[in-house]
């Protein structure tokens, strides 16, 4: 504070007071300036509790750390986020990871195995691909088999009746588990083809934005020639005159209508009873004891996280990223009260539809507890964080990883690159391939399919199996014969047999031979040349003596070396003359 207070000088009716009491004005200031501090302090303080610490006293852990869920945040109405749902809600949470705590002792719904036997109906413009991604993710993870469409298409035999050659034919041995395509629903046809423990699933939509996402997804304004500035309204002012043109019969042949109770035509229910509101009313009935779970797109994340309870399935089964989300002019309008009343009365089993499950869907969750509520705001929170690292993180480190740890509703897990791929990919053209592939592998005569592409080569992947497995057993093999072999070659120094090898050096004495031309003294016929050659005929038997190689002392020659005399005798002539 010396030190402080020697560099303290301020100034009172322009006199420098060294020391003294500081002015009013100054003091003020100094009082906001430490006030400020101390509230950014506070805030960051309070900022931190009311992440990590329930004021109710409620905790769960998150990554490997402590994560709290503030009590009484629910409102009940969550929709589905648009297709750029960014991460703001958990955004705060991604650095976070410090903190270490023990994870509360909750009771936990028990579930003796997953469920991996479903059939997905796939109503028309409700938001069904983005689950249709997250079941084809679950199928093609556990290699289950799909009831996939015969042709380039993504439907299977619709807008009419599944039919036998509508789909690939399954793999012998291996029956049908799951069908996520657009199909019309039929009970009969389903359950001849899917397993005894099929679950039925589908989702549907508030008839009215489902009608705009019609209108705008399949060309309605072109096809029926309405205004662009209001077509919805200008479709419900006379809808029957202008959909007329597209029902059967007509040269369109279509057997539903892009305006009316389409949801339920996919649902099942023929278009010739959807006036009869006492039908409308059996057929929901028998939908809703067939149906496992009939999800609601205005309550998404509930529907999924109601279906991972009932399908014994993790949190990274569900995550999802959302898929054909369009904006356009007429997409946040709403209809006046008597337009309103005008489209209820033309789609009267639609409304009837979803004002059900949308009702079942609440009183289902309603027997889940409060924990329901808690487990959702945290998948709400993870599937953000995830989104957020799959289109932000990745794209600019390709190995970066995100690690999640267990809380008393999922186990521990890590997204990385490859999962960020299969949550955004569309399954279904690799899923066919595979399909097809098997099913030629089996035995089953069939030829590639054009729309396929082209086939998989078939000869790189048995050429590495091929590669692969003899190496294995080839180096077992190849030491034991070296260490026989060795032994051999140490048999090899019994050099015993080399002496039997010695009597090829006799053949080398056949050389000797040639030293028998050191009857060089042939020179020394030249004086008489014919007549002595006539005594070297008689050398001929000289090759009689071949068979004394048997007597192998050919060290006899030595007294042949006695005719060495017969030169002496020479020389005495010479001395004679």
């Amino acid at each position: 504070m010396s030190a402080f207070r020697r560099n303290d000088s301020v100034h009172v009716n322009s006199v420098s007071v060294r020391g003294g009491r500081i002015s009013k004005q100054q003091q003020s200031v100094y009082s906001k300036a430490a006030a400020a501090v101390l509230g950014v302090l506070l805030g960051a303080v309070m900022t931190y509790i009311s992440l990590y610490v329930d004021l109710a006293g409620f905790q769960v852990t998150t990554e490997s750390q402590a994560f709290a869920l503030p009590r009484g945040q629910y409102d009940g109405a969550t929709t589905l986020p648009e297709e750029s749902s960014g991460a703001r809600l958990g955004e705060v949470l991604e650095s976070n990871s410090s903190l270490t705590a023990t994870p509360p002792d909750l009771t936990q719904r028990v579930c003796s195995a997953e469920r991996m036997h479903f059939a997905f109906v796939k109503v028309h413009k409700a938001g069904s691909t983005t689950p249709y991604i997250v079941f084809q993710r679950f199928g093609r993870k556990r290699h289950l088999q799909f009831v996939l469409p015969s042709n380039e298409r993504v439907d299977v035999g619709w807008p009419y009746l599944m039919k036998k050659e509508d789909y690939l034919q399954p793999i012998p041995g291996r029956p049908f588990d799951l069908l996520v395509d657009h199909t019309v629903y039929n009970r009969e046809i389903f359950r001849n083809l899917l397993p005894n423990s099929t679950v039925y699933l589908t989702i549907v939509r508030e008839p009215y934005s489902h009608l705009k996402s019609v209108v705008n997804w399949y060309s309605v304004v072109r096809k029926y020639g309405l205004k662009k500035n209001d077509p919805v309204e200008a479709l419900l002012k006379h809808p029957e005159e202008l959909d007329r043109k597209w029902l059967v019969p007509s040269a369109n042949k279509q057997p539903f209508s892009w305006t009316r109770n389409f949801m339920s035509y996919d649902l099942g229910l023929p278009i010739a009873l959807a006036d009869d509101e006492t039908h409308i009313q059996k057929y929901i009935a028998e939908l809703d004891r067939d149906f496992l779970l009939v999800m609601v797109l205005e309550y998404f994340d509930e529907s999924l996280v109601l279906l991972k309870r009932y399908m014994c399935w993790q949190l990274t089964d569900i995550l999802y990223k959302v898929q054909n989300s369009r904006q356009y002019g007429y997409k946040k309008e709403d209809l006046s009260p008597k337009m309103k009343k005008i489209h209820r009365n033309w789609s009267k089993a639609d409304y009837l539809i979803y004002e059900h499950f949308n009702r079942t869907l609440w009183d289902k969750i309603a027997h889940e507890g409060e924990d329901f509520f808690n487990e959702m705001t945290r998948f709400k929170q993870v599937n953000q964080m995830v989104t957020r690292f799959c289109d932000v993180t990745v794209v600019k480190d390709k190995t970066a990883d995100k690690r999640f740890g267990a809380t008393p509703w999922h186990k521990a897990f890590v997204i990385d690159r490859r999962f960020c791929g299969l949550l955004n990919t569309r399954h279904l053209p690799a899923l066919k391939k595979m399909h097809v592939t098997e099913l030629r592998k089996n035995g089953v005569n069939m030829p590639w399919p054009t729309w396929l592409g082209p086939p998989p080569p078939p000869d790189p992947p048995q050429k590495k199996t091929a590669d692969k497995k003899p190496p294995k057993p080839a180096p077992a093999k190849q030491p034991v014969p070296v260490k026989k072999t060795v032994p051999v070659k140490k048999s090899v120094p019994a050099k015993q047999p080399a002496p039997a090898k010695q009597p090829v050096p006799v053949k080398k004495t056949v050389p000797v031979k040639k030293s028998v031309p050191a009857k060089q003294p042939a020179p020394a016929k030249q004086p008489a040349p014919a007549k002595k050659s006539v005594p070297a005929k008689k050398s001929v038997p000289v090759k009689k003596s071949v068979p004394v190689k048997k007597s192998v002392p050919a060290k006899q020659p030595v007294p042949a070396k006695k005719t060495v005399p017969a030169k002496r005798l020479k020389s005495s002539r010479n001395s004679r003359h």
